[in-house]
C-alpha cells in the first residue's frame, strides 16, 4: 500500500492550502444530484461525476470526476452519515485516488458538523507527484483522521478536485481508530456565513435523512 507523501495530506504541523469554500462548508451548500447509492454531486456544467466500469482499484468500478469546461475551478462529491456511531471517537477516512492530470487537484475530504453549525474540516492539499511515481499502477492510498466531538451531528466526506483534469477514486472506508493515531484536521471553527439559523436547520434535515453508516464505498452500485 502506498501512503501519500507529507505534501499530500494534513499533518506533521503542515497546513493544507485548500480554502474553505462552498463545496465543503457546512452551510452554503449548492444543489446536489444523486450519482450512485449514497453519493451525490453538485449541479453544474463545469464537471462530470459518474461511476466508471472501465477503471477500478478493486471490484468492478470506481468514481470518476472530470472537468468538462475551461472554467472548471473546484468540485466535491459527497456522502453524509449521522454521527451516532462515531461521537466521542477518532475516525480515519481512507481511500485510493488515481489522478490522470493535475495531481495536486485530487484529494479526499472529511468534515464533522456540529449541531450548532460549528465544524471540523480536513481536505488534503492533493496527491503528490512523488506518491504517484512511487505507486505501481497510479493508485495512491490517502488517509485523513479527525476527532468526532460529543455534540457532532454528522460526518460529510468524499472526493474533490480543483482545476482541469480527471481523477478516479475507489475503496473508501471510515473506521474508528485509537487515540494514538494523530489527527490531520484543522481546529474546530464556527459557522461564518450569513443566514446561520436557516443553514443549520437545513443541515439538521439533511442529516436526519442520512444513514447511520457509510454505503457503497467501493462504488459498485450504480
Amino acid at each position: 500500500m502506498i501512503a501519500p507523501q507529507p505534501s499530500s495530506r494534513r499533518g506533521s504541523g503542515r497546513r493544507a492550502l485548500f480554502p474553505l469554500t462552498a463545496a465543503l462548508c457546512a452551510a452554503a451548500l449548492p444543489a446536489y444530484r444523486a450519482i450512485a447509492p449514497g453519493w451525490s454531486a453538485p449541479e453544474g456544467a463545469a464537471y462530470s461525476a459518474v461511476i466508471d466500469s472501465r477503471v477500478a482499484h478493486s471490484g468492478r468500478s470506481s468514481l470518476h470526476l472530470q472537468s468538462v469546461s475551461p472554467g472548471a475551478s473546484e468540485y466535491a462529491v459527497r456522502q453524509l452519515v449521522r454521527a451516532d456511531a462515531y461521537r466521542g471517537k477518532r475516525v480515519l477516512l481512507s481511500g485510493w485516488i488515481k489522478p490522470n492530470t493535475r495531481p495536486f487537484g485530487a484529494a479526499l475530504w472529511l468534515r464533522v458538523d456540529m449541531r450548532n453549525g460549528d465544524y471540523v474540516l480536513d481536505s488534503m492539499l492533493g496527491v503528490s507527484p512523488e506518491a504517484i511515481a512511487a505507486s505501481k499502477d497510479g493508485w495512491v492510498r490517502c488517509e485523513l483522521v479527525a476527532d468526532v466531538p460529543a455534540d457532532a451531528l454528522g460526518l460529510a466526506f468524499g472526493v474533490r478536485m480543483k482545476g482541469s483534469g480527471e481523477v478516479w477514486a475507489d475503496d473508501l472506508k471510515i473506521a474508528n481508530v485509537d487515540r494514538s493515531v494523530p489527527t490531520t484536521t484543522i481546529e474546530r471553527r464556527p459557522y461564518r456565513a450569513p443566514d446561520k439559523d436557516a443553514a443549520v436547520e437545513r443541515m439538521h434535515r439533511q442529516y436526519a435523512a442520512a444513514p447511520l453508516h457509510p454505503v457503497n464505498m467501493s462504488f459498485e452500485e450504480h
